[in-house]
């Protein structure tokens, strides 16, 4: 009786074991994954760092953009996705500093311009897909 009981303590504790030896690993597989996938998304977007110190925040960043992605794509509500880009490994504030719209500098005057087009029938509406007028999006910058 008490060679049963030793064998499933035995076999129980080799199971725990196997469990917790198995999500370490999967952790460290997942952590891999996400350093290799922020290693191509440098190359491909010519992205260097100074130092190791300011890379390994950069890739805490691209991943929890990179988790941000992820579940809002799993929304089935949304009728769009999100995908990584070149500002993959920037944080909310420093994206909204630098892309949060245009900004006329204080050096720029804004010239006071009259309508040109003064009694012109224009059409009820129009179709700028037709006119081949609509294209993909382009990068705006701050615009």
């Amino acid at each position: 009786m008490a060679f049963i009981f030793n064998w499933r303590l035995n076999f129980a504790t080799l199971l725990v074991l196997g469990l917790c030896i198995s999500l370490v690993t999967s952790r460290t597989l997942y952590e891999a994954s996400i350093t290799e996938k922020h290693e191509q998304w440098m190359s491909q977007y010519g992205r260097v760092y100074k130092d190791d110190t300011k890379k390994a925040k950069r890739l805490e960043t691209f991943k929890q953009n990179l988790e941000y992605i992820e579940s809002t794509n799993k929304d089935v509500t949304r009728t769009y996705k999100l995908g990584i880009n070149q500002f993959a490994d920037m944080t909310n504030e420093e994206f909204k500093a630098i892309r949060n719209g245009y900004r006329i500098s204080s050096q720029q005057k804004i010239k006071n311009t009259s309508f040109q087009y003064e009694n012109v029938t224009v059409p009820y509406s129009m179709d700028w897909r037709k006119k081949g007028a609509v294209t993909k999006i382009k990068d705006q910058g701050q615009c």
